[in-house]
């Protein structure tokens, strides 16, 4: 990698673990091992950075989540493998984690965080819908409504779990789970 992906790898992880209104251009240097003139080379500004570490986020977590879906079985079990990627819940999720970032309603920075919510809810909603065509699965109500509390409740147990100092993995995973046999029955 060179220093610019260094740059931006440094950023994603600092926004991940800090945030972006607690991370300053100092961390990011410190973190990637680049000097100020190379992190002024390659971005005009700390927030020019962060609009790119965050497209790069998003990006990679829609691609987590495409390839979990793309795996064999049921979309309950699909879904909840794409869950359990996240190794360390008390950072809560990559991207929802920044959304709480007063700075980060700048539209630059705040678009992608939509785009990753809006295709998440989309891409459940056409999925669900999908299983309840073919006869795979029976939904309790309309897809669209599963899907938007499917991705509430995974971003409320973070910030549950964030807010309680404590890894609660476990019962995330088994809440999800319930709500998911509740509002899914797959054959």
């Amino acid at each position: 990698m060179g220093k610019r992906d260094d740059i931006v790898e440094a950023t994603k992880a600092l926004l991940w673990e800090k945030g972006y209104e607690a991370t300053s251009p100092r961390d990011i240097q410190e973190r990637s091992n680049a000097g100020q003139g190379s992190f002024y080379h390659h971005f005009a500004s700390k927030q020019a950075l962060a609009a790119v570490a965050i497209q790069e986020v998003v990006d990679e977590r829609i691609q987590d989540f495409e390839d979990a879906m793309a795996l064999p079985g049921s979309f309950i079990d699909r879904f909840l493998k794409y869950v359990a990627q996240n190794q360390q819940p008390l950072l809560g999720c990559r991207v929802g984690r920044l959304v709480w970032d007063s700075a980060v309603q700048e539209e630059e920075l705040r678009l992608p965080l939509a785009q990753y919510f809006r295709h998440l809810e989309t891409r459940i909603t056409g999925i669900l819908e999908d299983e309840q065509k073919t006869g795979n699965a029976k939904l309790s109500m309309p897809a669209d409504q599963i899907a938007l509390l499917i991705v509430s409740i995974v971003q409320g147990s973070f910030a549950v779990g964030r807010a309680m100092k404590h890894a609660r993995a476990g019962k995330m995973r088994s809440a999800l789970q319930a709500f998911l046999r509740i509002a899914i029955v797959e054959k």
